[in-house]
């Protein structure tokens, strides 16, 4: 048995882990058995992944498998079983895995598989994050969907991508809407590497001439710079053509011309830079900062400081976020405080003054102490009953499943917890289509995985994919303990589509959105980035005209506060939760989600018999959520509106967090935001949210002096509150010609606390794109 895991045997923890195992079979019968794939984490729990296998007399199978690795295992055990299960051959691999897991995954494709320098190794985020690079040519690219989402980024230079098939083409602007980053590094033979695929993206022609480029970085108080203030040594003849993309914040600017430009699509960003990153071989090795410049224009802070994270410290928020989840999902279960508290008082009142004086009055106190325990044997009674529906009779499962409807596709993930109120052996049957993760802490286990699967009553969990179906089987599980999955598919779109589009521009909101689905929906509500519209019930077919409706402005990035403001009850905890899976930052489209009311899962295989769960003798309790995106138009008479937190904000003093617009009101902030330097902005405008109505301690309004900088004063000149728009004359001092805003912000100090982060106002753009 031999095994190549990952791409080129690398991994990376929280991502997908391709597997490709070859098995020779010596003997000249045909051998039938079990692979085992087993894996560990800390607390000595096991993981194992059984497979059916098969393998003709004589000759030599390939298996390809596929799972999620999880965060903290770094290493696997694998083993072929005879029917007898007995272990004919293992093997314990460890697998190459970045130590602190803060790593930027960058695979390469070439025409030939160049290898581009000064890219590997490279710091990033300030030393935060080291790139490691994976080259691929056409032939060896992976022709398989799940494994792309191994990479951070993807780049693409000098190569036709037409001659992918199309399932694979395809594949890349999956790759892009699920998260991952893909990056165009254009020459003269640009159009043929975007293909059909992706120069429809374009917003201009490109225009390949040779170039002399500023590459350095710009003058910041401090180093040594030419006359003009840039760097020294920073300038590079290349063959290059400024760059425009639908949508895009442009950037890595020479001389007010953009050569980069980056646009979001789905949870991902689509990137094009304008010139062959392999011509800087010699600049880039001497400038060892160009890289780190590079991918924070590209990537944005926020992006780059959630990627520094460890991969455990992710798992182990994704973990605890679910428990909370999980633990919150049948609200129904608690008992009623109220209803008990009142029970238990009208016992105290009978069976003490109430029960007595009744009985002397009667002239009975001889019934009295048989009394008591006839009515205490009642009130245990009525307690038991009423108890009834908080108790677990069985195993039960807890599940949220989120439907992400596009034109062709479905793709569908079921965040379940299977418990059991008893410690004993239980199993689940998953229907075959559907890919089986388990989502663990994230916690190392060092030891020998080959000693520690012999030991005996160790808390096991073994999914056996077969081809009719999958089975979960749970081992020596505790009383009540999680067991936490992740199930997925991905198939032809049966279920319809959302349809419609978003228009938002001067504080009008307007458009029309159709249910095209085979479901009533509940609980409707367009997300925008800064804004919620709600749209209530939508029966099957129904349109609604969003001219009428109100737009609210919402914190962004505050989930819990935005699905209070929505719902009550079980699905705010389950909104909450699928909004931070899916919100990750700036977003230019409308996100649509819905509740559709369904019967129940329909992952569960009830096939599954001997010790297993069928659907009818299992609690359910989850909801289904529609989720969908939608073209969002923000543009009229050739004027556009745009987020100034599309491109990120520099910080000169004090602390902010971008993903959710606030700052720490303990520190004043001075901060300079990037309106876009190919920009003509005509007006900007202010606009303050008001939270403090929900009762948020943690989470308020800006309360103190805001000022914008007059760059003809050389100081700062106060904004009140009256003043929403700054438009012409009045702009134009705040401006500089790089089209930069800065703003110092000091709170109160009688509101100022550790504890409590203020929202900052949002800032909107209102500009005509200037192109050259």
């Amino acid at each position: 048995m031999s095994l190549h895991y990952g791409i080129q045997n690398t991994a990376k923890a929280g991502r997908n882990l391709p597997l490709q195992i070859k098995i020779e079979n010596t003997e000249e019968q045909a051998f039938s058995g079990t692979l085992n794939i087993i894996l560990a984490e800390s607390g000595k729990h096991i993981i194992q992944y059984s497979y059916p296998l098969v393998v003709e007399g004589n000759s030599l199978k390939e298996v390809d498998k596929n799972f999620m690795l999880p965060s903290g295992v770094n290493q696997l055990f694998l083993s072929v079983e005879n029917l007898k299960k007995e272990q004919l051959v293992s093997r314990r691999v460890g697998l190459d895995i970045s130590g602190s897991d803060a790593e930027l995954l960058i695979g390469v494709l070439s025409q030939n598989g160049d290898n581009i320098s000064f890219l590997q190794n490279a710091r990033v985020n300030d030393g935060l994050l080291k790139t490691r690079v994976l080259n691929f040519t056409g032939d060896n690219f992976p022709k398989e969907e799940a494994d792309l989402y191994l990479l951070d980024m993807l780049l693409i230079r000098n190569f036709d991508l037409s001659s992918l098939e199309e399932q694979e083409r395809e594949s890349l602007k999956h790759y892009v809407e699920h998260g991952g980053v893909l990056l165009f590094s254009l020459s003269e033979n640009g159009m043929q590497t975007l293909s059909e695929d992706f120069s429809s993206f374009l917003a201009t022609p490109l225009d390949f001439q040779n170039r002399s480029l500023f590459l350095g970085e710009e003058k910041t108080g401090s180093g040594t710079f030419d006359e003009e203030g840039l760097g020294t040594g920073s300038t590079e003849n290349l063959t290059s053509s400024p760059i425009y993309l639908k949508g895009g914040r442009e950037s890595a600017f020479s001389e007010g011309t953009p050569f980069l430009s980056v646009c979001p699509i789905g949870n991902g960003l689509l990137a094009v830079l304008g010139y062959d990153l392999l011509q800087l071989e010699r600049y880039a090795t001497e400038d060892s900062s160009y890289i780190g410049r590079l991918f924070l224009q590209i990537y944005g802070q926020n992006r780059l400081d959630t990627l520094s994270v460890s991969a455990s410290e992710r798992s182990l928020k994704q973990y605890w976020d679910l428990e909370e989840l999980m633990n919150l999902s049948d609200l129904s279960k608690l008992p009623s405080i109220p209803l008990y508290f009142i029970i238990l008082l009208c016992y105290l009142i009978l069976v003490g003054p109430g029960l007595y004086f009744l009985m002397r009055k009667q002239h009975s106190l001889r019934a009295y102490r048989p009394s008591i325990i006839l009515l205490a044997l009642f009130g245990t009674l009525l307690i038991w009953a009423l108890g009834m529906g908080t108790r677990f009779n069985g195993s039960f499962i807890s599940y949220v499943k989120l439907l992400q409807l596009n034109k062709e596709s479905v793709d569908e993930e079921n965040y379940i917890n299977l418990r059991s109120p008893e410690e004993r052996n239980f199993s689940l049957g998953i229907q075959a289509e559907y890919t089986v993760n388990p989502i663990l802490k994230g916690l190392d286990y060092t030891g020998d995985l080959g000693v520690l699967r012999k030991e005996e009553n160790l808390s096991r969990t073994e999914i056996l994919q077969e081809r009719e179906k999958s089975v979960i089987d749970i081992q020596n599980g505790k009383p009540f303990s999680p067991h936490y999955f992740l199930l997925n598919k991905k198939v032809p779109n049966n279920k319809g589509v959302i349809e419609g589009s978003v228009a938002y521009f001067g504080g009008v909101l307007s458009g029309e959105l159709t249910n095209n689905t085979e479901y009533t929906l509940s609980d409707a509500f367009i997300l925008l980035y800064g804004r919620i519209i709600k749209l209530g019930k939508l029966e099957k077919g129904q349109s609604v005209q969003l001219g009428g409706l109100e737009s609210t402005a919402v914190p962004i990035g505050d989930f819990d506060y935005l699905s209070t403001l929505l719902f009550m009850g079980n699905s705010k905890n389950f909104i909450r939760f699928i909004l931070g899976e899916q919100i990750h930052g700036y977003f230019p489209d409308a996100r649509f989600f819905a509740i559709a009311r369904e019967d129940g899962p329909e992952f569960m295989d009830s096939s599954v018999k001997e010790k297993g769960i069928g659907k009818k003798n299992l609690e359910q309790y989850g909801i289904s959520i529609v989720s969908a995106s939608m073209e969002l138009k923000r543009s009229e008479g050739g004027v556009k509106e745009y987020s100034a937190l599309s491109r990120d904000p520099y910080i000169e003093s004090g602390e902010f967090d971008t993903g959710t617009n606030t700052m720490n009101p303990m520190i004043p902030l001075e901060i300079v935001y990037n309106l876009g330097e190919e920009e003509k902005i005509e007006s900007i405008s202010f606009e303050r949210l008001d939270v403090e109505a929900d009762g948020n301690r943690l989470l308020m309004n800006f309360q103190g002096n805001m000022a914008i900088y007059n760059h003809l004063t050389g100081g700062y000149d106060s904004i009140g509150k009256e003043e929403g728009v700054l438009s012409g004359t009045r702009l134009k001092p705040y401006l500089n010609e790089k089209n930069e805003l800065k703003l110092r912000f000091i709170s109160k100090e009688s509101l100022a606390s550790p504890e409590i982060r203020q929202l900052l106002p949002m800032i909107t753009i209102s500009a005509k794109e200037e192109i050259g």
